[in-house]
């Protein structure tokens, strides 16, 4: 049985831009940031919304993984529907 979502990981253009909107509509806290000093494969912020870590990592290329273009196509449509 699943209990909950531990985190959750989108991939972005612009951290900057992701980080406004995710501290606006969710009131997100950041946790962490690499700061260019990368332990991963790319720059990257973590965010905690109650219990929910939410990690955004930069990639400006257009072709992007399908599960996350899908699920962050979800996400977007619901949000745009509650601006």
């Amino acid at each position: 049985m699943i209990e909950g979502l531990s985190h959750v990981t989108f991939i972005v253009k612009d951290l900057l831009k992701t980080k406004y909107m995710l501290e606006y509509l969710f009131n997100a806290k950041e946790v962490y940031s690499s700061d260019g000093n990368n332990f991963s494969i790319a720059d990257e912020k973590f965010f905690m919304v109650g219990n929910l870590w939410i990690a955004i990592m930069k990639n400006e290329k257009e072709v992007l993984n399908r599960t996350y273009n899908t699920l962050l196509s979800k996400l977007m449509k619901k949000i745009m529907m509650i601006i």
